[in-house]
């Protein structure tokens, strides 16, 4: 792992992101952890959270980027943010946009706040975490509709790699339908590496919650 991966561990052990215990999840599943990105809550937190998103986002190696997008309602101060880090930890001026849940039809109307999407334009999207992909399946058409413009990718932050509606992850079968490549900060796989012996976060893993995501894993991952 680089740096700003174990970094971002550790980041979501001292928020309470990262939790261990018994969690039912939306798609029913009974998962031995959860990741609650609503704990990110303060000036602090959104400050690095942004670094690391932007650390991401200039690791890519995909060329030039124009713009980052973030869909309502968590994307917003994601993108927002990301695009301050990149200027001040990169020097990478992109603009940033959003969308509207509804369509506003007084002032700046439209659907999309902030930059408005010109063609051959190269967009970044940011998410929070992909559970089945429903949001991207409405942004990303939405999006193209908008401009002919490319979108090189969709970076999330923790890449749980459990399956989707078959044998794929979410994250894959969302790559595969939309076209566009996904890419996280970190895998489930690497932050149980990371905690699973003593580490820079102060947290181990016991062995007896280690056994339990392998099981989990191997009977839900992908």
């Amino acid at each position: 792992m680089q740096a700003y991966q174990s970094d971002f561990i550790d980041f979501l052990i001292s928020s309470k992101a990262l939790n261990f215990g018994d969690f039912i999840l939306k798609s029913g599943r009974k998962a031995p952890y959860f990741i609650n990105t609503g704990k990110f809550e303060t000036g602090e937190h959104l400050a690095k959270l942004a670094n690391f998103y932007a650390s991401r986002i200039a690791s890519l190696n995909v060329g030039k980027l124009d713009v980052i997008f973030g869909p309502a309602y968590k994307g917003i101060p994601l993108a927002v943010a990301a695009a301050m880090a990149l200027y001040t930890e990169h020097g990478l001026s992109l603009s940033y946009a959003f969308d509207r849940k509804e369509i506003k039809d007084h002032g700046d109307k439209g659907k999309i706040v902030g930059h408005k999407f010109q063609p051959g334009e190269r967009v970044v999207i940011v998410e929070d975490v992909i559970t089945a992909g429903t949001t991207l399946r409405e942004v990303v058409p939405m999006l193209k509709a908008l401009a002919p413009i490319e979108i090189v990718g969709v970076v999330i932050s923790v890449d749980r790699c459990e399956r989707g509606s078959g044998t794929l992850s979410a994250a894959k079968e969302t790559e595969l339908e939309l076209g566009v490549p996904v890419f996280q900060i970190v895998t489930i796989h690497e932050i149980v590496e990371h905690l699973s012996s003593p580490n820079s976060s102060g947290f181990t893993l016991e062995a007896a919650m280690q056994e339990r995501i392998r099981a989990y894993l191997a009977e839900y991952g992908a």
